[in-house]
C-alpha cells in the first residue's frame, strides 16, 4: 500500500494522463475501419440471401422428385390390375382366382394386403382368407361400382382405414370382363402405405390424406396439425415455428410433405457467408495490428498488473501494483478505487467473521433440534404402525374366522404395490392401512359376519355396509386419506360391479384396488363357513378365469398381469404367514 501512495503522489505531480478513448482514436483510422465493416455486412446479406433461395429451391425439388415417386409406385399396382385383368380365362375359375390372390399376395407382401376379389354374383374370394360375414355383397361396395363404371382402366380409391390391419391403405380395385363383354367381377388391391413408402420417404417427410391423416412418416414431424390439406393445389410452402414446409397434390387424394428446419438452412447459409466474412477479416487484419499493439500497451498490460496485484491480495501477500509505463485515466481511477475498496473489504472481514462464529453457534443448535425432531418423528410412525396393527388384531379377533386375513392382506398388498413401482410413501402408507379394510365389520352382528350358511338379502345389505362404517370410524382427516380410500372402497370393482357405488376403471383409487385383489385371493383360499379353502393354483384360476361368482373384469388388467407374473411369490408369502 506504502508503495502504490508514493507512486500516486508523483503521479498528481504531473498533468493528468489522457483518456483511453484518445488513445484509440489516434492509433486507428475511422474512416478505414467504417468501410470495412460496411462491405462486410453488405457482402455477407447478399450471399446469405443467395445461399437461402438455393437451399429453398432444393425443397422443391425433393418435394416434387417424392410426389413423382410416390405416384408412379401407386400407378405401377394399377398397371398390374389391367395386366392381370386381361386374362379373363383365371377369373372363370375358382381354383384360378384363389391361385392368383395367393401369388399376388406372396409376391407383393407386405406392399398389399389381402388381395381380393368380388364376383358379379356376390361371392367374395380373398387371402389369406377372411371372412366378411354372410350380409356382405362386394357389389355394394364403392371400390366395386367405382371399378364397374370404368371399365377401361383401373380405378383409385380414397384412403381408409383397414378393417383387419388397423392402418391406413389406398385400394385399387379393376373390372374383370369376359370375352363376351360381361362383367365376371373386380379385382381390388389394399396397398398398405407405410410399407409402399418404406423406399420413398426421405428424412422428415410424410404422406397423408386430405383430413390430414398420416398414411406413411419418416422423422419427426412437427407441421402436420397446422396444414390446411384440402385447400392445397399444385405447390405450397410456409413456415410453422421454426420449421419451413412443403405440400403438394399427389394420387388418390393425399398430399406429399416436406419439412426443414429454419435452424438448419440458417446454418447452411452462414457457412459461404461467414467463409466471404472471414476473407474481410484477413484483409482488414493488418489494419488492426497497430490497434492490437496499442490496447497491449495501455489496456492489457496495466490490466494484468491490477490483476495479479488482486491475485497477490487474495493470497494474503498485501495489495502492490507495479508501475504503469503509460498510466491512462481510467487505469489510474482504477487503481485508487481498488485500494480504497480494499481497506473497506479489509474491515468487513473483521466484522463478517464474527457474524460467522454467531452463525456456526446457531446451526449447531439447529442441527440439534432437527436431530431432536426427526427421532419424535420415527417414534410417532412406530406408534402408528403398531396401533394399526393392534387394530387389526381387534378385528381379527372379531372376526376368529378370517384368522390371520388381515396380516396376509397386508403383506401381499404391500408386495403388489412396490411391484407397481408406486411411490415409496404410498407403499409404505399402504402396508400401514391395509390391515384395517374390514374395520367396519366391527358394526355387522356377529351372529350374520359368522352365519355358516348362505346369507339371506337382507343379511348381505347389512353386510355390505362395513364399508361405510368403516370410512365413518377412519373419518375425513386429510393423512388418513389413503386408509379411508382403502376401507371404503375395496370392495368396488373394475368393471362397476362392486359397492357400495358401482365405481369402476380409475375413478377407483390404486390402493382400493390392490387390498381388493388381495382380499379376494385370500377369502379363496381360507376357510368360510360356507366355503371350502381352495389351493393356489385354484385361487389364481378362478381370478384370472373366473367363474360363476369371480369375473377377471373385476380387476385391473395391469394387477392380473402383475398377479400371474409373480404368481410363485404370491404362494411363498401367503403360506409363510
Amino acid at each position: 500500500m506504502r508503495a502504490f501512495k508514493n507512486r500516486e503522489s508523483h503521479s498528481d505531480r504531473t498533468t493528468n494522463p489522457p483518456k483511453l478513448e484518445v488513445h484509440i482514436r489516434k492509433r486507428i483510422s475511422k474512416i478505414v475501419f467504417l468501410s470495412t465493416a460496411l462491405v462486410s455486412l453488405v457482402l455477407f446479406l447478399i450471399m446469405f440471401l443467395l445461399v437461402s433461395r438455393i437451399v429453398q429451391n432444393q425443397q422443391l425439388v425433393r418435394i416434387i422428385e417424392l410426389e413423382r415417386n410416390w405416384a408412379n409406385a401407386v400407378e405401377s399396382f394399377g398397371k398390374l390390375l389391367n395386366i392381370l385383368s386381361k386374362q379373363t380365362e383365371i377369373f372363370e375359375n375358382e381354383d384360378c382366382i384363389a391361385n392368383l390372390l395367393q401369388q399376388i399376395y406372396e409376391h407383393y407382401h407386405p406392399l398389399v394386403a389381402y388381395p381380393a376379389f368380388g364376383r358379379s354374383d356376390g361371392r367374395m374370394f380373398t387371402y389369406p382368407k377372411y371372412d366378411f360375414g354372410p350380409d356382405y355383397d362386394p357389389r355394394k361396395r364403392p371400390w366395386y361400382q367405382a371399378a364397374e363404371q370404368n371399365p377401361e382402366s383401373y380405378v383409385l380409391v380414397k384412403p381408409f382405414m383397414h378393417a383387419v390391419l388397423k392402418e391406413p391403405a389406398i385400394a385399387l380395385a379393376k373390372a374383370v370382363y369376359d370375352k363376351d363383354g360381361d362383367l365376371l367381377g373386380v379385382l381390388v388391391l389394399d396397398l398398405v402405405a407405410r410399407h409402399v413408402t418404406d423406399a420413398l420417404l426421405i428424412d422428415r417427410s410424410y404422406i397423408v390424406d386430405e383430413t390430414g391423416q398420416i398414411l406413411a412418416k419418416k422423422g419427426t414431424l412437427k407441421t402436420v396439425s397446422h396444414l390446411d390439406f384440402a385447400r392445397s393445389e399444385k405447390i405450397a410452402s410456409g413456415r410453422v415455428g421454426l420449421t419451413n414446409y412443403a405440400v403438394k397434390p399427389s394420387t388418390a387424394g393425399t398430399y406429399v410433405v416436406v419439412e426443414d428446419s429454419l435452424l438448419d438452412q440458417i446454418l447452411i447459409s452462414l457457412i459461404p457467408s461467414l467463409s466471404v466474412l472471414s476473407t474481410v477479416f484477413i484483409v482488414n487484419l493488418f489494419a488492426v495490428r497497430k490497434l492490437r499493439k496499442t490496447l497491449n500497451k495501455v489496456v492489457v498490460q496495466p490490466m494484468e498488473s491490477i490483476v495479479e496485484a488482486a491475485r497477490n491480495y487474495l493470497s494474503g501477500r498485501g495489495f502492490e501494483i507495479e508501475e504503469i509505463e503509460e498510466p491512462t485515466y481510467e487505469t489510474k481511477m482504477l487503481t485508487s478505487e481498488l485500494s480504497d475498496m480494499v481497506m473497506i473489504i479489509e474491515s468487513q472481514i473483521q466484522e463478517l467473521k464474527a457474524s460467522y462464529d454467531q452463525l456456526e453457534a446457531s446451526q449447531r443448535e439447529i442441527e440439534e433440534a432437527y436431530e431432536s425432531l426427526r427421532l419424535k418423528e420415527e417414534e410417532i410412525r412406530y406408534a402408528y404402525s403398531l396401533f394399526s396393527e393392534k387394530l387389526g388384531a381387534v378385528i381379527e379377533n372379531f372376526d376368529a374366522l378370517t384368522g390371520e386375513h388381515v396380516q396376509r392382506v397386508k403383506k401381499l398388498s404391500k408386495f403388489l404395490a412396490e411391484k407397481l413401482n408406486l411411490p415409496g410413501k404410498l407403499v409404505e402408507q399402504i402396508e400401514l392401512y391395509a390391515p384395517l379394510h374390514d374395520i367396519g365389520k366391527i358394526k355387522v352382528p356377529k351372529e350374520i359376519l359368522n352365519k355358516p350358511g348362505r346369507l339371506t338379502y337382507e343379511e348381505f345389505e347389512i353386510i355390505k355396509k362395513h364399508v361405510l362404517w368403516g370410512a365413518e370410524m377412519i373419518g375425513d382427516d386429510e393423512k388418513l386419506r389413503v386408509a379411508k380410500n382403502i376401507v371404503l372402497y375395496h370392495h368396488e370393482r373394475y368393471d362397476g360391479s362392486g359397492y357400495p357405488f358401482g365405481l369402476k376403471d380409475g375413478e377407483i383409487p390404486i390402493e382400493a384396488q390392490i387390498v381388493g385383489l388381495v382380499d379376494v385371493y385370500d377369502a379363496l383360499r381360507s376357510d368360510r363357513p360356507y366355503k371350502k379353502a381352495l389351493n393356489h393354483e385354484e385361487a389364481l384360476r378362478i381370478i384370472v378365469e373366473g367363474d360363476e361368482k369371480t369375473s377377471p373384469r373385476q380387476f385391473s388388467p395391469e394387477l392380473l398381469e402383475l398377479f400371474s407374473k409373480y404368481s410363485d411369490e404370491i404362494k411363498r408369502l401367503w403360506e409363510e404367514l
